[in-house]
């Protein structure tokens, strides 16, 4: 610590040797010692807390704390920090003094057998027992307190730790010490005290904080309650003041007319002396001169006070005639203000019933002007809904037409293919039972019977073996067993297509049932993608991918037949190599007869015109004389049957051109209906914006009108007040004035 080398803190060893006699200046003395270190303790306890629980470094001690202590919260504050620092020091104190005083105890009892001894025992109670006086016994218990204080800060001062905690662990300390060391650790409480700390003073933020609210809404109240009081003291005094200046008002015209009246009378009074004294001067003149003289002065007296009477009358009249004056110029001014009031009332009644009325006729016109609105508005949603409808209603009708033509070109497909598909299962059947009977040796029973087996051939009863193709050309045949060669007339019956005259380019690539899936797969397909471009966007690229579709599916088919076509022709070139060798052996007719039958027909079967016209252009010795009616019968059987393929493929070509037609020809009608359809809404887009211009045009024309009618309005108003509330009231009024005064000058020179 800061205080660990200052010589000062051990000063009262010398203190106390040096003045050991006097009891009092060594209490006193002591004790500035003891506050002294007190307060080096204190300062330097305060500078380790910093130290430890601050997280930055802390300034220099003495300067931050003075400017720490410049508010009476935080000389607050740091008053019960102290205290609390001070109470839990002397308790930490006190715990040390204790232990220490157990451990002295302990030591004396096991160290110095003369304590144990107890005859040494009572010399050693006088001396800690026996005092003269308070004094000493004072001096003692502040020795053995400054003792005690000194060896416990000596103590803490040798229990820190000079070296780190690693160095402290290698060394190993003793557990048992660093246990204690950790238990005399003061830092929790400390650390609890300062929380404590920080709750008391939040607390008191809080308390204060409410006290200032109350202070400041009790202030802002009274501030209220004053001003109320000064507007309401103000209102009184300006009411006072009115009524004092009213008061002197009709003071001032008292006075003004008692004055006149004493005046008046004052007049009356000197008049009347002046004529009481007329009359006695008259007398006395009259009593003084003799007749002729009295005679004179009496007519001339007589001549005087007609005159003077009337100048006296005059004088009065003219004082009535001012007094008149004044009050008739009150009264009139008195009535010009009144009516002045009136006009103003009336003319603000009349505009306010104007108003009214005008007001009215405004929201009556706007309610109308609203109600039409709302039933425009109505009516083109209703016209909207409507025209809504029958496009729904028009979409709707146009998919179920485009599903019903498809609908009508799928059963015609599905229809002529179950045509075709008969066909062909009859035309197995027939050459089934024809090669059967052929092998089993019927053919030549029915060689009468040729044009017959040109129509029909018989259907064989009880064959099971198979017809081996690929065997010797002296073996014989089996016959083909009628669940395996024929189908009963059923469609759905299962047929081996291991002879050479079943592989056509019909059956060749796929069965009856793969086909009519593979079909009704595609249908469906292009049906759906056809409904879903019809009836959603983009259907020109679903058109266009079908197209593609078909067209693939065309070439593949294309590919396929050629394929067939060649490999059949193979296979005939390789029947007729057979044939040729089989004729050119030597053998009796009867079995090369036989045995050449079954050969026969599936070299007809297999080869076409132009190759049996060449095999016998180039072998007509040798062909002629075997040609057999049933070879020929197979053989324009064959060319039928090609025939009509072709016609069938060239009907299915026809077809597909029609349907791919009748494709384009809906797209082009979808694509002219849309293209309608956009028209329409462009129409019907440009006469709503016309339809909205006119409005706003008839909107603005509504408005000018109405400020033009506004306008007139005003101006009729402005001219009828003037004239009924202006000009001709003010001109009555002045007529009526300029009439009452001739009227009462008038009455004057009457009453003259």
């Amino acid at each position: 610590m800061a205080y660990s080398h200052n010589p000062d803190i051990f000063r009262w060893k010398r203190l106390t040797k040096t003045k050991k006699p006097t009891a009092d200046k060594q209490v006193q003395l002591n004790n500035g010692e003891i506050n002294q270190w007190m307060k080096t303790v204190e300062m330097a306890s305060d500078f380790a807390v910093t130290e430890v629980f601050s997280l930055k470094k802390p300034h220099s001690g003495i300067s931050s704390q003075s400017m720490a202590l410049q508010r009476t919260e935080q000389l607050l504050d740091h008053d019960e920090a102290y205290g609390e620092a001070q109470a839990l020091l002397s308790d930490w104190m006190n715990s040390k003094l204790r232990l220490e005083l157990e451990m002295e105890e302990e030591d004396d009892v096991i160290g110095s057998p003369e304590k144990n001894n107890p005859e040494a025992m009572p010399p050693a109670q006088p001396v800690s027992l026996d005092y003269s006086s308070f004094d000493d016994l004072y001096s003692h218990l502040a020795e053995e307190e400054e003792s005690s204080a000194v060896n416990n800060f000596l103590q803490d001062l040798m229990e820190r730790e000079v070296v780190d905690s690693g160095i402290v662990e290698d060394l190993a300390l003793d557990s048992e010490e660093r246990d204690r060391r950790k238990r005399r650790d003061p830092s929790l409480t400390m650390e609890a005290r300062h929380r404590q700390v920080r709750e008391n003073r939040a607390r008191r933020d809080v308390e204060r904080e409410r006290l200032h609210r109350e202070r400041v809404a009790r202030r802002q109240a009274r501030e209220e309650a004053q001003r109320r009081e000064q507007e309401d003291e103000r209102r009184r005094r300006q009411e006072a003041r009115r009524q004092e200046e009213m008061v002197q008002q009709e003071m001032v015209l008292l006075r003004r007319e008692m004055e006149e009246r004493r005046n008046l009378e004052q007049l009356a009074r000197q008049m009347e002396r002046e004529r009481v004294a007329r009359k006695t001067a008259a007398k006395s003149s009259l009593v003084l001169q003799p007749g002729p003289s009295r005679s004179t002065a009496q007519k001339q007296q007589d001549t005087e006070r007609p005159l003077r009477l009337q100048q006296a009358e005059i004088r009065v009249q003219m004082h009535n005639l001012k007094f008149l004056q004044r009050h008739f110029s009150g009264w009139y001014s008195v009535l010009l203000e009144r009516r002045v009031w009136m006009g103003k009332a009336a003319a603000l009644c009349d505009w306010r019933r104007q108003l009214r009325a005008w007001r009215a006729w405004r929201a009556l016109v706007w309610a109308g002007r609203e109600q039409r609105e709302a039933e425009r508005t109505e009516e083109e949603l209703r016209t909207q809904n409507r025209r809504c409808q029958v496009a729904v209603e028009s979409d709707r009708r146009r998919l179920l037409r485009r599903c019903l033509s498809d609908w009508r070109l799928w059963c015609r497909a599905e229809r002529e293919r179950r045509e075709l598909l008969s066909q062909q299962e009859e035309t197995r059947r027939k050459m089934a039972a024809l090669i059967n009977a052929a092998a089993t040796g019927k053919l030549k029973m029915m060689e009468a019977h040729a044009p017959e087996l040109i129509t029909g051939l018989p259907e064989p009863s009880d064959q099971s073996e198979t017809i081996e193709l690929k065997g010797q050309p002296g073996s014989r045949p089996a016959g083909p067993t009628p669940s395996a060669c024929q189908g009963d007339g059923q469609p759905g019956a299962v047929v081996l297509r291991s002879l050479p005259w079943q592989v056509t380019r019909r059956n060749a690539a796929m069965s009856a049932g793969e086909l009519r899936r593979a079909r009704q797969r595609g249908e469906v397909g292009i049906v759906g993608a056809a409904l879903w471009g019809g009836r959603f966007q983009h259907r020109h690229a679903s058109q266009q991918q079908t197209i593609a579709e078909q067209r693939r599916l065309l070439r593949e088919q294309q590919e396929q037949i050629a394929r067939l076509q060649e490999e059949q022709s193979m296979m005939g070139l390789r029947q007729e190599a057979q044939t040729a060798a089989q004729i050119a052996v030597p053998a009796s007719p009867g079995p090369r007869g036989m045995t050449s039958d079954p050969k026969e027909p599936r070299a007809g079967r297999v080869s076409r015109g132009n190759d049996g016209r060449s095999s016998a252009s180039r072998k007509p010795a040798v062909r002629q004389p075997c040609r057999h009616p049933t070879v020929m019968a197979m053989e324009e059987r064959a060319r039928q049957r090609a025939e009509r393929r072709r016609e069938v493929e060239a009907l299915k070509r026809k077809e597909e051109e029609e349907r791919l037609a009748q494709l384009k020809a809906a797209v082009e009608e979808r694509q002219r209906e849309e293209e309608e359809e956009k028209r329409r809404a462009a129409g019907r887009r440009r006469e709503e914006k016309r339809q909205e211009r006119e409005r706003e045009e008839e909107k603005q024309w509504r408005l000018a009108r109405e400020q033009q009618l506004q306008t007139h309005a005003q101006q009729h108003y402005h001219i009828t007040l003037l004239l009924r509330r202006g000009l001709e009231p003010w001109k009555r009024l002045v007529a009526q004035s300029q009439a009452n005064t001739q009227s009462v000058v008038s009455d004057d020179d009457f009453h003259f």
